[in-house]
């Protein structure tokens, strides 16, 4: 956020910032080869990959098609690259910005699934090595600046989004959920090894992506047969470690309180009123206690409004959300750049004022 009146060049910085002004930060532990939104496929062990441009007569944007070379043949991806791609001339494997400019999502049927166990592979003994000082780093700084170091993140309905595409999600797990199972064990055992090497390293919490393992994406009876058990593993592997398991999820989870409760997730990040709809009072009578809630601001809509809306969610959120414990006071789901900061302080001095409501 360029209205911010400090600057950052690493996450140690901007932690060190963020706790000068009076609040909580943590440190962030990622995989070898990145957490799963960003995974360095190309980097990967015994990876192979070459990308084409074409420009095709009739279409309004050139072609980026990427192909990784793999003992069970090419694994295909492609894409338009619109005027605001991201990534120049290459794709990333998983990416939000691959969904809706996407011709060929990367797994389409059974052949795909081999040829993607042949990417989701091992780091290096260099890259662990690399990734073990990292470990070490951040665990003193985190020591040092008295916050918790998490680890992660780990996908697993997020994965199979954008290797699938939207369309072929929803119409998979209804017409062939054998294959969507298989395509999330393929992910699981990929994200299991990569979570062995973070709770071996001692982070304090594990985090999940989950914005795509709602009820917009998966029918109730779909995320309990298909992502539930496979979600009971990780959940399991973290509470075995001593770490606790925070699920990031914003909008139309409400449906899933009860098997949220069921996994024992610890955290529910993403608590918002406004975009996600989240009625405050609900959340906190049906998982106030068992869990902690993470959120009752919406930085986007929330805070672009006047002091006195900003206000009154803020306290509205404190007053609904704190008694008892158990919250953090958050904005869903990020502060993005461009966003006033006077409307930042505004939040913070009313919590300031109200931090201590329901003692």
């Amino acid at each position: 956020n360029r209205d911010m009146p400090f600057s950052y060049r690493d996450q140690v910085e901007r932690a060190e910032a963020v706790l000068a002004l009076g609040l909580d930060d943590t440190l962030l532990l990622e995989p070898p080869l990145n957490k799963t939104e960003h995974y360095d496929a190309d980097h990967a062990p015994g990876i192979l990959s070459r990308v084409a441009r074409e420009v095709v007569p009739d279409r309004p944007y050139p072609l980026l098609i990427k192909d990784y070379i793999t003992p069970a043949g090419p694994l295909r991806q492609v894409v338009q690259q619109t005027s605001d791609w991201p990534y120049g001339d290459d794709i990333r494997l998983f990416s939000d910005h691959n969904v809706s400019r996407s011709l060929k999502f990367p797994v389409a049927d059974a052949a795909d699934l081999e040829r993607l166990r042949h990417i989701l592979v091992e780091p290096s003994p260099g890259q662990v090595r690399e990734f073990r000082d990292e470990a070490a780093r951040l665990r003193a700084q985190a020591e040092r600046l008295g916050v918790v170091l998490e680890g992660g993140w780990t996908a697993l309905g997020d994965a199979a989004l954008w290797l699938l595409g939207t369309q072929a999600l929803l119409y998979l797990q209804m017409d062939d959920p054998g294959f969507v199972g298989q395509l999330l064990d393929v992910v699981l055992s990929w994200e299991r090894r990569r979570l062995e090497l973070l709770l071996a390293e001692g982070v304090d919490v594990i985090v999940h992506s989950a914005w795509y393992e709602t009820t917009d994406f998966w029918t109730p009876a779909a995320y309990r047969s298909l992502l539930k058990p496979r979600l009971q593993q990780l959940v399991q592997m973290t509470h075995e470690a001593g770490a606790r398991f925070n699920y990031i999820v914003t909008t139309s989870w409400q449906a899933l309180v009860q098997d949220f409760l069921e996994l024992g997730f610890d955290s529910i990040v993403g608590v918002d009123p406004v975009q996600g709809k989240a009625d405050l009072a609900m959340v906190k009578r049906e998982l106030g206690g068992r869990c902690c809630l993470w959120g009752g601001l919406n930085s986007a809509i929330t805070l672009m409004g006047s002091e006195q809306e900003i206000r009154e969610a803020t306290a509205a959120a404190i007053h609904t959300l704190a008694p008892g414990g158990g919250f953090v006071l958050y904005a869903v789901d990020q502060l993005n750049e461009g966003l006033p900061w006077r409307n930042v302080q505004v939040a913070i001095e009313t919590w300031r004022e109200l931090g201590s409501y329901g003692d």
